[in-house]
């Protein structure tokens, strides 16, 4: 019924605006500026058919025929393909790193959990557009391992594996990269807090100094199915998961999503937990900013590996 509430209020404080008003709310809110009027006129169109489709959208969830609901968000002004595109090469293919397998064997798995009750979740952070999810992917858990592990409540720096994991196969903000990679350079180097090292959304040359707060002893893989990953978010803490994230979580803004994606594993995230209930689902960590979904967190339904979540999921170890 809560939910239902907040849908419902949210749906009307945006009918309540005019396209315009919208418009205008939707450029302040994102900090949206564009180079030109013809520019301008483009992405407003572009805004347009995206409230066209989270109207139609939201008409199939207020009727049960979806457990999601969308809503505007900084990519309202893009068309599916050019969200799409932002989305390609932001995972490169995964290198052969030597590396153990998660195994675990008569461990006792909750119903479910959520990390951040824990606080083994640190704050939602946004990569902007540059092609670095994995980066923050791996921050993420190497971050949840320290606070389970040694109380630490630190902020680590995504800008230096972005800008010094080359050699182990990383890329640049078009080329991707992948979390084991990451998981293998800090545990040869060392990483920073972000402090330290702020993130810029653009690699750049590496300027590690030696400040390092924290290093990790290697990494591990989960075997590639629901109830390992499950096992492993119960068990261990925060991991690191691909997903292909297609054009529906483009207006995401909550719920359980249920819809399309299945397609090439293109974007790093952090499972945090998991519900059971009448609608098992994952509780998923974006890289999107606090704006984005629920507060920056997005919930995906628990079956038939949706979005292919279960398809190279790992973890660092301390």
């Amino acid at each position: 019924m809560k939910t239902l509430i907040v849908f419902t209020a949210a749906i009307l404080a945006v009918s309540a605006l005019s396209l315009h008003e919208q418009w205008a709310d939707f450029k302040v809110k994102h900090g949206k500026t564009y180079q030109n009027i013809v520019e301008e006129k483009l992405r407003f169109e572009n805004f347009q058919q995206t409230l066209k489709k989270i109207e139609e959208h939201n008409a199939k969830y207020q009727a049960g025929l979806t457990t999601f609901w969308m809503g505007v968000n900084k990519f309202s002004d893009l068309t599916e393909d050019e969200f799409m595109a932002l989305m390609t090469k932001q995972i490169a293919s995964k290198p052969k790193l030597a590396t153990e397998r998660h195994v675990q064997a008569n461990v006792s798995v909750p119903d479910s959990i959520d990390w951040r009750e824990k606080n083994a979740v640190l704050a939602v952070k946004d990569q902007g557009q540059c092609g670095s999810c994995w980066a923050f992917s791996a921050t993420g858990s190497i971050e949840g391992q320290n606070a389970i592990k040694n109380g630490g409540n630190l902020p680590l720096s995504e800008q230096q594996p972005l800008d010094c994991s080359s050699s182990y196969g990383n890329g640049d903000c078009s080329q991707g990269g992948n979390m084991d990679a990451g998981f293998e350079y800090v545990r040869d180097h060392g990483i920073e807090s972000e402090d330290h090292y702020p993130y810029v959304a653009e690699k750049g040359s590496c300027k590690a100094n030696g400040r390092v707060v924290l290093k990790i002893k290697g990494f591990r893989d989960i075997e590639q199915n629901t109830e390992a990953l499950k096992q492993a978010v119960g068990t261990v803490g925060p991991i690191s998961v691909a997903i292909y994230a297609g054009s529906g979580l483009q207006s995401y803004a909550g719920g359980i999503f249920d819809g399309n994606c299945a397609g090439p594993l293109n974007h790093g995230v952090l499972a945090v937990g998991y519900g059971e209930g009448s609608n098992p689902h994952w509780i998923v960590k974006n890289s999107w900013g606090q704006n984005w979904g629920e507060n920056g967190y997005f919930r995906l339904a628990r079956r038939n590996n949706l979005c292919k979540i279960s398809d190279d999921p790992s973890y660092p170890v301390l």
